[in-house]
Order: structure tokens, then sequence, then C-alpha cells
């Protein structure tokens, strides 16, 4: 069992779900969590960071190894608290454009 810190961008409430949603679906992930003010995620388990960074980056959310090692054998737990992250950035906004141009094809 490792526990890796990885540096990522969290800019809003859709990047924290995106975010943690992709690392939960590795196998052997004993607990996952998240501080939103230093940007980094620290994930305990028996799971390779490289590949965790590979489906991260995929997914166009950047993410870097900050440390990997032991878990602490007395680790504090802290609540989890609200954060004041907006519910969607621009990095997460669908942008549709529409043109409304006369097609260059013809039937005649």
């Amino acid at each position: 069992m490792k526990k890796i810190v990885l540096k990522v961008s969290v800019m809003c409430t859709k990047c924290k779900i995106c975010i943690m949603t992709i690392i939960s679906k590795f196998d052997g992930i004993v607990s996952i969590a998240m501080d939103v003010e230093k940007s980094t995620v620290t994930i305990v388990g028996a799971v390779d960071a490289v590949a965790v960074v590979k489906a991260l980056r995929k997914a166009k959310k950047p993410a870097e190894i900050v440390s990997v090692g032991e878990p602490d054998k007395k680790e504090d737990e802290k609540k989890p608290e609200d954060c004041k992250l907006p519910p969607c950035c621009n990095a997460c906004r669908t942008t549709v454009v529409w043109l409304n141009e006369p097609s260059a094809c013809t039937i005649s």
C-alpha cells in the first residue's frame, strides 16, 4: 500500500467531481482525499501513480506527482470542509457555435 500525493488543477465543482470520478475507477484504492486550497489529491492504496496521472491528463485535467511513499500510521482525520468553488469554470463549459451561412453545395 502506498500514499500518493498528486497536484491537480481544481477550478470548479465540476472539475472536482470529474477528478474524483476518474481516480475512483482504479482498483486497489483505500481512500481519496482532496485539498482544494492546496490543489492536491492524496490517494492511499495499491495503485500505480503513473496510470492515475495518465488517466487524468487524458481527460484534460493536468496532474503531476508530488510524492509517493508509505502511508502514515497515524493520519489526522480532517472533516470535509465545504469549499467555495463555482459550479463550473470556463475550461468545463461547452460552447456551441452555430453558423447560419448558406451551404456551398447545391443539388440540381
